[in-house]
């Protein structure tokens, strides 16, 4: 027997599932025009697509965790010297302050922060296309005492979520949750209870 969605799931997923159809929905438009070897127009730059992505987990995750003592910011860790910083992270879960902010000033396009290492309680790394993991990112981020590591991507073959998840956590990142799948022929696939447990893994590591 299936068992019946709460309000409280619906709610907690309903951006995410939202997303999931916004993504996948110009995942191949416009159309890719050959324009001689190796250069090509027509395609969204990848940058722009992985900065809305990653924006949209920032904005969803502001709210599902706005009743804790956390901000979400995406920055720079800085170690605790002040003399070096981390490689890009797409999103910082930390303690509320930061040393600097580059926003522009009146409707900034760019909010980027950086962020005392000490300060952070979580990074997610978030990619479009998953197909292999990144083993050298997470060994990057311990350094600066970083424990807990999430990888949220846009998509992935539903044949290889179970391995690229094996594959992440023997990495060193705490999970790996997909907003959607492709099946046999691209079949859209979207499993709202991958999303639940994303949240509520990440409340709980906020919790520890």
């Amino acid at each position: 027997m299936t068992t019946r969605q709460t309000l409280g799931r619906g709610l907690r997923t309903e951006q995410l599932r939202s997303l999931a159809e916004e993504l996948h929905s110009i995942r191949d438009y416009p159309p890719i025009i050959s324009k001689g070897k190796g250069k090509y127009e027509g395609g969204i730059l990848g940058f722009v697509k992985g900065l809305r992505l990653s924006a949209r987990i920032i904005y969803y995750l502001r709210e599902q965790l706005s009743d804790m003592n956390y901000e979400i910011s995406w920055g720079h860790l800085l170690n605790d010297s002040e003399a070096s910083c981390s490689p890009e992270c797409d999103i910082i879960v930390h303690k509320k302050g930061h040393l600097r902010q580059w926003n522009g000033s009146k409707d900034p396009i760019m909010n980027f922060c950086f962020i005392p290492a000490n300060k952070a309680k979580a990074i997610v790394s978030c990619k479009s296309k998953l197909d292999n993991i990144d083993k050298e990112y997470p060994k990057s981020l311990k350094k600066y005492g970083i424990n807990y590591i999430f990888i949220v991507a846009e998509y992935c073959k539903v044949t290889q979520y179970k391995s690229l998840r094996q594959k992440a956590r023997k990495a060193g990142y705490t999970d790996l949750y997909c907003l959607y799948f492709l099946g046999k022929n691209d079949e859209y696939k979207c499993d709202e209870k991958i999303h639940d447990k994303f949240i509520s893994r990440i409340r709980k590591v906020l919790d520890s």
